[in-house]
């Protein structure tokens, strides 16, 4: 064989150094010196998942299909490697049985395009693709019978796509390949070592040959929930089968950060960060309209102000989408980077269209309206929650200085726990209330608070808004601190839960808070900024300039219905408690309760790590007690 020739083939040497990784412990990921393919190995796993790319068939999509896994193997299936390849899988096999005592192989490949033909309107016969997604699992007889296929089948049965009901069926077989290939894994071998070796057909729904046609958003949601389907096979064989048994399929996907997703990370947290959307959102002359708005008997709509945009929505975009988020293997983080994409890209779009009915629909994209039922619990607080509470005299109030030395108080306390807490504290004159931005917490020059609902602001602002914005900053990418999409939907709630746990969620705050609901509900119905203010004042009996407040927190830029997601939020995660929620998860960064399911996944494998900083009411007894309460059932009414 000339030295050319040997560059280009999986040789020993090739073969000997991936073993010493394996060997080692360490991360596998190497491109074959063949035409095609690559391996990667995340960790010592006694499995592995193979597909084989034939050089006379075109077979796109089907590779990807396995990319998500934490052990893989792409190859060439030409007939000059064919032996290679095979003393490639058998020699992982034998290294990494030495720790497990079995090994699992997996092979995926895909069935041929089929075309079906129906009548058309005019009795001619047309072609048709079929998108119904169908696999055929190939075993041997003794091994159909085991947890781990058993598995396989059921779960790729509930597999569910648009494109209609799955299709699975089992096909027994001693000599387990692709047609027209030789199995992986030789008799001698498979008899010597315990290996395991099942193939799956996918039907390859994801293309149409025929019209040279590609469908990659198919092909995403196929491989997002295939790679589920895999890890669960997996999980089962490990428990059966092998001496290792994680506590959990979730703990088997990747653990690694390839640069790609650090990369696109990097690129979207840019571009989140220069959008302080909050700011750009909200008037800047709050009292003046106020003032004017009272000047014309409340009858006149107000006029507002907002702080100039910096920066041109169209170059934003156009930065935006240079992140590659298709190049990303990983499905569970290229779902959460592809969601993310379009979420700030809803942003930018609403503060170009600031003043315009256009932020009022992208508003209600983002945000949604109250439903009936959401409206009526409303009414009902509004109606029957008298406003009066405990520690909320007009006479004990707090000017924007002495808040801010409290809130200071309350940085002081968790950056003796955490130094690196870089929060900070501003009083500043273009802003009506409290928020936090980029992890610092602004106050309202005129704004004045409550003695007895500062411990409550300070949860809600630095106990959650800047914590979980700190915690979030601690993860490995940058996406929980900026807010993954849908964010706002926990983390308000979650911000009033800590008014609960303090001790201060008062009667005032939760009829202000159901006042919202009323408001953005009249608001996405067509009413006016006078009608919303008028149904808060007369039939609420709503202060003045209470009333005013909100209804101009929900007409701001053109009509803003976050305020909905305070009160529905709340209902929410009230229930998520009753059902054994722990929210110290919860402060891992921000992110929204549809992304729970990925946050715990992601936490099981490693890529991120537990909230850094908690509030501080999670080691008081008495917050710990009406917790209790809310684990046993309480409900929004009960709160107050």
């Amino acid at each position: 064989m000339s030295k050319a020739k040997k560059q280009h083939t999986i040789g020993p040497e090739f073969i000997d150094d991936c073993l010493t990784y394996l060997r080692e412990g360490r991360r596998l990921k190497r491109k074959l010196p063949t035409w095609v393919g690559q391996i990667y190995i995340d960790r010592q796993l006694p499995y592995i998942c193979v597909y084989r790319q034939s050089e006379e068939r075109e077979d796109w999509g089907t590779e990807q299909l396995l990319l998500g896994e934490a052990s893989s193997l792409i190859a060439p299936a030409d007939r000059a490697e064919e032996k290679n390849v095979r003393h490639l899988v058998e020699s992982i096999c034998e290294e990494l049985i030495r720790y497990y005592g079995n090994f699992l192989v997996v092979e995926i490949w895909s069935g041929e395009d089929e075309t079906e033909f129906e009548l058309s309107a005019d009795g001619e016969e047309s072609q048709h693709t079929e998108h119904r997604p169908a696999f055929k699992i190939y075993a041997e007889k003794s091994d159909t019978e085991c947890a781990y296929v058993r598995t396989l089948a059921k779960q790729l049965s509930l597999l569910k796509l648009d494109t209609g009901e799955t299709s699975v069926k089992m096909v027994t077989s001693s000599a387990i390949a692709p047609p027209g290939m030789k199995p992986l894994v030789s008799r001698e071998k498979s008899d010597t070592f315990e290996v395991h070796v099942v193939g799956i057909e996918v039907a390859p729904i994801y293309r149409d040959m025929r019209l040279d046609a590609r469908f990659p958003a198919l092909l995403a949601a196929l491989q997002r929930q295939f790679t589920k389907v895999l890890e669960k096979v997996f999980f089962d064989f490990l428990k059966e089968e092998t001496r290792m048994c994680p506590p959990s399929y979730l703990a088997l996907g990747r653990r690694s950060m390839v640069h790609e997703v650090m990369r696109v990370d990097r690129e979207l947290a840019e571009v989140a960060e220069s959008i302080d959307f909050l700011l750009l959102v909200t008037p800047t002359n709050s009292s003046e309209a106020f003032a004017e708005f009272k000047h014309g008997l409340f009858q006149r709509d107000p006029h507002f102000i907002y702080n100039p945009s910096p920066f041109d929505p169209v170059q934003l975009k156009r930065k935006l989408y240079r992140a590659p988020v298709e190049r990303i293997e990983d499905p569970t983080l290229a779902q959460l980077f592809r969601e993310q994409q379009l979420d700030i890209d809803y942003r930018i779009s609403m503060i170009a269209e600031r003043g315009t009915k256009r932020f009022l629909y992208a508003s209600l994209q983002l945000y949604d309206a109250p439903d009936r039922e959401l409206m009526s619990l409303a009414d009902q607080i509004l109606k029957t929650v008298p406003e009066k509470s405990k520690g909320e005299s007009v006479g004990k109030q707090l000017s924007a200085n002495q808040f801010a030395k409290r809130a200071q108080k309350e940085l002081d306390f968790y950056k003796s726990r955490c130094p690196d807490l870089p929060a900070s504290v501003q009083i500043r004159d273009d802003v009506p209330g409290v928020l936090v931005s980029h992890g610092t917490l602004i106050i309202g020059k005129e704004r004045r608070i409550f003695e007895g609902r500062a411990e409550a602001l300070l949860g809600h602002e630095v106990g959650t808004h800047i914590l979980t914005n700190y915690n979030g900053k601690a993860q490995p990418f940058r996406q929980l601190s900026a807010g993954l999409p849908g964010y706002d939907e926990l983390q308000e709630p979650l911000a009033v839960l800590a008014e609960y746990l303090v001790g201060g969620l008062s009667k005032r705050r939760l009829r202000t808070l159901a006042a919202r609901v009323i408001a953005v509900g009249m608001l996405s119905g067509g009413a006016t900024f006078v009608d919303v203010f008028r149904k808060l004042t007369k039939d609420y009996d709503l202060h003045k300039d209470i009333a005013f407040g909100i209804t101009m927190r929900v007409f701001r830029s053109g009509g803003f219905t976050k305020d909905v997601v305070y009160l529905r939020g709340l209902i929410n995660l009230l229930e998520h408690i009753r059902h054994g929620l722990d929210l110290k998860v919860l402060y891992v960064g921000k992110f929204g309760m549809d992304y729970l399911p990925i946050v715990r996944e992601l936490l099981w494998r490693k890529i991120l790590v537990p909230a850094k900083l908690l509030p501080h009411f999670f080691e008081s007894e008495d917050a710990m007690k009406r917790l209790e309460r809310l684990q046993q059932g309480a409900t929004v009414l009960d709160l107050v």
